[in-house]
């Protein structure tokens, strides 16, 4: 707005330019060509005007305008309107000059204001700019503590989101949008938890239906197997094949019973002896166990415990400590040929108690490393299967990390304490 009535402030200096152009001569009064440009371009009419409020001289001036004038008439038309046309006055030499522009053109104000007002103008200046200061940072405040509340929430719910709990975020203000998509996150991991807890309890109940079912007549084919094996009346070559159906019936039993004890550890609802023990001790009494039964010209068990882990404790269960170790010596000893060397050692490196296990055989392909390392799921397809998968789950209970690597022998089994 003050731009566009720019082109209006150069009036006072127009009327003086065209007051210097209106030339006095001895036949009267002349305006120059100048003049005329100045007249043409600003206003639409012109008059000088004597010291007795006479015209003298005029230009363009309409009908309707008078040619004397009283002082109070001057006085009037020279502040404000001139038969409705706005005027603008300059004194000269010659008398009082006179130039109006068109009808509805220009809007006048008369302003007057107290000097002691505009004394105080500073003052009242930075008043009002210290007010407006103090007014935008209370805004800022308060918009702030809005979002910082609806910010809160916002964090709140993603914290609860983490430990699966259900998230009712306000869907107003400021992070209505968020606040919406979490709840439905929400309502979807409900739902999906809904749904896994569905089927784990449905998978549960079936393996333990299905074990259930089959102990009865697995024990009575162990049995009559071990029976049939036994007896003389039947040819050598019939007794070896009762003795291959007793140890695959044992060998299903036991997948039946690894089936059972990884679901039970996988859902906590194996219940835990956990007490401190000696794994040392529990490391000899295994080993003992495999040499009254290995064949030393098939495979050799050596087992080397440091003098600074005699002492060393397990915080665990120690019956499925040991299982796991029956574990994993099994393992070497079901997938390597004769000739097979078994390392058990117990030794304190950097303030970590290590127990390996490696054997000379033939060592993990990559895919089963990467399965055993990587994942957590049950693994399949595997040929170690689920006996190494339960002992990955008896050293988590055992508040151990385990790795599964090759050595340049074969391969390597290694908790951490």
């Amino acid at each position: 707005w003050i731009y566009s009535s720019m082109q209006y402030t150069n009036f006072n200096y127009n009327v003086e330019k065209l007051s210097q152009e209106l030339i006095k001569t001895d036949k009267g009064y002349t305006l120059s060509p100048t003049g005329h440009t100045i007249l043409q371009e600003y206003y639409v009419w012109a008059m000088l005007l004597d010291d007795d409020g006479h015209v003298v001289w005029s230009e363009n001036l309409p009908s309707e305008i008078p040619l004397q004038y009283t002082s109070p008439e001057i006085a009037g038309f020279s502040t404000w309107y001139l038969k409705d046309y706005p005027v603008r006055v300059w004194a000269q030499d010659n008398g009082l000059f006179v130039a109006a522009q068109p009808k509805h053109t220009i809007w006048k104000l008369q302003l007057e204001a107290p000097e002691k007002m505009l004394h105080s103008l500073p003052s009242w200046f930075s008043l009002v700019l210290i007010c407006n200061i103090v007014g935008s940072i209370l805004i800022c405040l308060l918009l702030s503590l809005r979002f910082f509340r609806s910010f809160k929430e916002i964090v709140s719910g993603i914290e609860d989101l983490t430990t699966k709990k259900p998230v009712m975020l306000n869907t107003k203000g400021l992070l209505k949008p968020l606040a919406k998509n979490i709840n439905m996150v929400s309502n979807e991991l409900i739902r999906q938890q809904n749904l896994i807890k569905k089927r784990d309890t449905a998978r549960n109940n079936w393996i333990a239906g299905v074990s259930h079912d089959i102990r009865t007549p697995l024990s009575m084919i162990m049995g009559y197997s071990s029976t049939l094996e036994n007896d003389p009346h039947f040819s050598v070559e019939d007794r070896k094949q009762f003795g291959i159906i007793r140890v695959q019936s044992e060998r299903i039993k036991s997948l039946v019973d690894d089936l059972n004890l990884t679901v039970r550890l996988e859902y906590e609802m194996q219940p835990l002896n956990i007490k401190p023990f000696y794994l040392s001790k529990l490391l000899r009494e295994t080993v003992v166990d495999y040499l009254n039964t290995l064949d030393f010209d098939q495979y050799a068990l050596e087992l080397n415990i440091s003098d600074s882990c005699q002492d060393f404790r397990i915080n665990g269960d120690m019956t499925l400590f040991k299982r796991a170790l029956h574990n994993i010596i099994n393992n070497c000893i079901k997938h390597n040929p004769d000739g097979t060397e078994i390392f058990i050692t117990l030794n304190l490196e950097n303030e970590h108690y290590t127990l390996e296990i490696k054997d000379t055989g033939t060592g993990f392909d990559q895919s089963t490393l990467e399965k055993l390392n990587t994942t957590s799921q049950m693994p399949t397809g595997i040929d170690h299967g689920l006996g190494l998968f339960i002992v990955k789950q008896i050293a988590q209970v055992s508040g151990a990390q385990i790795s599964f690597t090759n050595w340049h022998k074969g391969s390597c089994i290694t908790f951490i304490f």
